[in-house]
């Protein structure tokens, strides 16, 4: 009897050796087998999410945090208002649609003055807006990168050429663009094509103002207005409807843009690299899978009925 309780023990014994490797066998397996998965999931080209920030239990790195975007201008296809869906429409809300759906990020475009993301003051250097400044939105869109703002802030990188500058006139007015010599000049508060930057016109007599000759508006329509009731003579900016509809053209068709350092990006402040981060990851795919060429093309189709501007002007590659 003794003898078969140790035969049965050990046939126990044995049983639950060959259980135990077969369940090492079968771990390892699924753990290989895991590891295959995760790695056909992060070389798949067709993952939309292509960013994701660990969660350190902080609001900021929550994937349901809302992006804010300024935006600070309704006057081309770039952007405009839809009067009837009451909707920022045009090129760059598309853009921030398609980027932010593959960042899988949730995003908000909001208006807002110009001023409040990049501020001009007659006679004084630029600054950074008190808007981007305390935060009230994480970035500002389709702000061109200048040697100032490069100073004051980081940029994602470039979605559009940055547009053409120019200088207008009443369409009675005898000013010609190479001489502005005691003329008053008016520029649209905030933008790159300031009064310092009309100073790097060394080709213009009397690019370089004084401050009696300087003026500052808060918009193009404003700036336009000002040209056409006297208040200044001349208007010094980006070839805008605003301009083109309603003064004259004295610059010359291949005027050089000398106001920027690289092209139309989300502004934002030095402390928001994780956005410049997410940005960037989102829009190289988008270029990669053709998406930003199909926006530029579709540009007449989905915005044709506003004027000025076209995906020639301000497409990267165009």
């Amino acid at each position: 009897m003794a003898q078969d309780r140790f035969v049965l023990i050990g046939s126990l014994v044995c049983c639950l050796g060959v259980v135990s490797i077969a369940a090492l066998v079968l771990g390892i397996i699924s753990i290989t087998s895991l590891q295959g998965t995760q790695r056909e999931s992060t070389n798949d080209p067709q993952s939309i999410n292509i960013y994701t920030q660990p969660s350190t239990g902080s609001s900021d790195d929550d994937d349901d945090k809302i992006w804010m975007f300024a935006i600070s201008h309704y006057d081309d296809k770039r952007a405009y208002l839809d009067k009837t869906t009451h909707t920022i429409r045009g090129f760059t809300p598309d853009i921030v649609e398609a980027v932010c759906e593959i960042a899988n990020k949730n995003c908000v475009t909001v208006y807002d003055i110009s001023a409040n993301c990049w501020d001009s003051k007659a006679g004084e250097r630029p600054r950074g807006g008190k808007g981007i400044m305390s935060g009230w939105y994480d970035g500002c869109l389709e702000w061109v990168q200048t040697y100032d703002r490069l100073l004051t802030f980081t940029f994602s990188a470039p979605y559009t050429k940055g547009g053409t500058v120019g200088l207008f006139v009443k369409n009675d007015s005898f000013v010609t663009y190479d001489d502005l010599t005691n003329q008053k000049v008016g520029f649209i508060d905030g933008w790159n094509s300031d009064e310092f930057c009309l100073a790097r016109y060394t080709n213009i007599m009397g690019s370089t103002l004084r401050p009696d000759q300087v003026f500052y508006f808060e918009t193009a329509d404003l700036l336009a207005a000002a040209v056409q009731n006297d208040v200044v003579d001349v208007a010094f900016g980006e070839v805008l409807g605003a301009f083109t509809s309603s003064l004259k053209r004295i610059s010359p068709p291949d005027f050089e843009n000398n106001c920027r350092a690289a092209g139309g990006s989300v502004m934002t402040r030095h402390t928001n690299t994780d956005l410049v981060k997410w940005w960037n990851d989102a829009f190289q795919l988008l270029n990669d899978r053709g998406r930003y060429n199909e926006i530029c093309d579709s540009i007449n189709e989905r915005h044709g009925h506003i004027p000025s501007g076209d995906y020639q002007d301000f497409c990267i590659g165009y």
